[in-house]
């Protein structure tokens, strides 16, 4: 049985007027698991392959509290996407696996946080910069259900975009991403037009949702895909992650090659 937990999220903060409101947090968690890391103190990204097995908790019922508008059609949509497309292997993703490795362990661990929130119709980069950091305050802020930080992920479901409107969320992105970064988080855009393509086929859209979506986490191992071409990027992983390709145990040659590249490239030493 799959479980929600709608709630309030704890001590979340109103952001620019145009998005006051408290958000409506879905807790979501169908299978137990948790994303295994050589040390759970730490921000460590093991493989799939890596992630030993959790038994089953007992199911629970749905709990809900939330106003009677919350938008759960929405929230269902971005779900059954998340389940149908980013936790299942495609022929074009460029590698073995799920779409996203994240997605099924943080549902299974219960660590997948979806939060609702409207935008104004003709919102601005300004916005989705005053949003993310909304989301950087609840994410701060939640309580998890695991201590592992790379199981933790927060999913803004957003609303009042017009079609036209949502490329606003990429225009956003280059502009808060610096920021991010430089606190060891990364953030996803998703909408239906996204251009974004997978890290290892630039001619499959991987990011193109049914309904716009923001997706905050902590940097993992594997970030090295999206950070390996920019020095400042580059820095903050290699001083996270460093010491893992000092002691040569990386399970993925290409992350190696890319790490070795951008060391050279940057002058930074390895």
């Amino acid at each position: 049985m799959c479980v929600l937990i709608y709630r309030r999220a704890p001590h979340a903060a109103d952001v620019t007027p145009p998005l006051r409101g408290e958000p409506h947090m879905v807790q979501h968690g169908e299978k137990p698991c948790a994303f295994q890391g050589e040390d759970r103190s730490e921000n460590t990204f093991s493989p799939p392959e890596e992630i030993p097995p959790v038994p089953r908790q007992a199911d629970r019922s749905p709990e809900f509290d939330c106003p009677a508008t919350a938008p759960a059609d929405q929230i269902t949509t971005a779900l059954d996407w998340m389940k149908s497309f980013l936790t299942t292997p495609h022929p074009d993703i460029g590698r073995k696996g799920a779409v996203c490795p994240f997605v099924e362990p943080a549902m299974r661990g219960r660590t997948l946080h979806i939060q609702h929130r409207r935008l104004p119709p003709d919102a601005a980069p300004a916005h989705i910069s005053a949003l993310v950091e909304d989301m950087v305050h609840t994410f701060a802020t939640a309580r998890w259900n695991h201590p592992n930080k790379t199981l933790h992920a927060l999913v803004t479901v957003i609303d009042g975009l017009p079609p036209h409107r949502t490329t606003v969320l990429d225009d956003a992105h280059p502009l808060i991403k610096p920021s991010l970064v430089r606190r060891r988080l990364m953030l996803g855009q998703f909408h239906p037009t996204c251009p974004e393509t997978a890290a290892r086929n630039p001619d499959f859209p991987v990011s193109q949702s049914p309904v716009p979506l923001l997706a905050l986490r902590h940097m993992a191992f594997h970030d090295i895909l999206f950070l390996h071409h920019d020095p400042a990027y580059f820095t903050a992983y290699a001083q996270t992650y460093g010491h893992r390709y000092r002691r040569s145990t990386i399970p993925d040659p290409h992350f190696t090659d890319l790490y070795t590249r951008a060391c050279r490239t940057w002058d930074i030493t390895p």
